[in-house]
């Protein structure tokens, strides 16, 4: 039987079949393409043809991805102001190229939203990060075994620590870290292919441990530390307000003693000097200089591509790093020099909206999924204070920050119509 334009049915499944295919090795490719992939040469290359996979995503569901892209007021105020700061910008032709990738990165994020339920994203990342993690170690181990293990391995603050194909320990331990994660809240949920799991845990948590990356590690102890909140929210509105005044106080306590004795944790627990690795001076003269121009900032990846971040360049421990791209090691300051205050505060109304849905969510649904969203949120939150902006970015976590926030604003509002979430409503949006 043929369709009005020629072409068969078995044709037609066999065109559905292969745009399936090429969907996922696109999705795969975005998602460690910009996950700070070390990619030489080929970065170029790269960048230029990750716009057309991202249009080719987009094409494919170009309906539904208009729709769930238009759901979140904040997100598209955010990027519109993104895209709006070429024209204060201290550097327009760096501003013009970066805002570029912001789009590119959005757009992989409204796919992901619009293609996968919630807990089709966190099956998609488990294979994601898993796969990710074992090409890490193939990587690591080939680089070692033909004698270029510099390949793989970096001299990074007075020690030897892996980078895998990444291109630094940090970021090799955030990706190490949250594939940890995910595959202790797989285990915990179901015992199909138990073993494999196990599996792919012990590899990314021997990965993370060789990353020699602390702020990682206290991520991850974090992630482990907060799993009896779904045990809580599976109890009656009663117990679930006593526990949770107990667990506020006892997170009270913690932080007292922690901010009482800040400064023996940090030197003699985390081997770090007091003011971590020299930070806290990038910190207080990166807010001064943003104060300059406390509204609206220095435009998109305007500050630290300008002649405005001289002086302080020169003044830290920065002067001594090679390259042409810096940052405050600050995320929230980051966007703030970026973006300014009002950036800053768009950026913060669409986080905590999110943490308030998802916290919902968690009450409402009681899934593993909605769970692992709080941990990613809460994980890349942490990130952040000693990082640089990922959260919103050319980065794969922006992509996975945007699908989460678009993919629960769509499973609130099934829930409010009583509609399940299924792969087979997904008409419905």
């Amino acid at each position: 039987m043929s369709t009005s334009l020629g072409v068969t049915s078995s044709e037609n499944r066999r065109i559905n079949y292969l745009c399936r295919k090429l969907e996922t090795i696109g999705v795969f490719i975005l998602f460690l393409g910009f996950f700070d992939a070390n990619l030489y040469s080929y970065r170029v290359s790269f960048n230029t043809i990750s716009y057309g996979i991202a249009l080719f995503l987009i094409l494919l569901r170009w309906k539904r991805c208009v729709y769930v892209g238009t759901r979140d007021i904040s997100l598209l105020l955010l990027v519109g102001i993104t895209l709006l700061s070429y024209f204060w910008s201290t550097a327009p032709d760096f501003t013009s190229i970066e805002t570029k990738t912001i789009i590119r990165s959005a757009l992989f994020g409204i796919y992901l939203a619009a293609q996968y339920n919630p807990k089709e994203l966190m099956e998609l990342f488990l294979k994601m990060f898993g796969i990710a993690a074992v090409l890490n170690l193939v990587y690591a181990g080939f680089a070692i075994a033909t004698g270029q293990s510099h390949l793989a391995i970096a001299w990074t603050n007075n020690q030897w620590s892996w980078t895998g194909f990444l291109t630094h320990k940090q970021y090799f331990g955030r990706m190490m870290m949250h594939t940890s994660v995910l595959f202790v809240l797989s285990i915990l949920s179901s015992n199909r292919f138990r073993r494999l799991k196990f599996a792919g845990l012990s590899i990314s948590f021997l990965l993370l441990f060789l990353s020699k990356s602390t702020t990682s590690w206290t991520g991850f102890i974090l992630a482990l530390t907060l799993l009896p909140i779904l045990k809580l929210a599976r109890l009656n509105y009663k117990t679930r307000t006593i526990l949770y005044m107990t667990v506020v106080l006892i997170v009270g306590a913690i932080a007292l003693i922690i901010f009482s004795n800040l400064e023996t944790i940090v030197v003699d627990v985390l081997h770090k000097p007091p003011d971590f690795n020299g930070r806290f001076d990038i910190w207080s003269l990166a807010i001064q200089n943003g104060l300059k121009r406390p509204w609206l900032g220095y435009g998109y990846s305007g500050f630290w591509t300008s002649s405005e971040s001289t002086a302080l360049i020169n003044s830290t421990w920065l002067r001594t790093e090679t390259g042409d791209r810096f940052h405050s090691h600050n995320g929230f300051i980051d966007l703030f020099l970026q973006l300014g205050i009002i950036g800053l505060t768009l950026f913060a109304i669409n986080f905590f909206s999110l943490i308030k849905r998802l916290i919902n969510l968690i009450h409402t649904t009681k899934t593993i999924e909605s769970f692992w969203m709080l941990e990613f949120l809460l994980l890349g939150f942490l990130m952040q204070i000693t990082e640089t902006l990922t959260l919103f970015s050319s980065h794969t976590m922006s992509s996975i920050y945007i699908a989460i926030g678009l993919s629960t604003i769509i499973w609130q509002n099934r829930i409010k119509r009583n509609i399940a979430y299924s792969p087979l409503n997904k008409s419905l949006v």
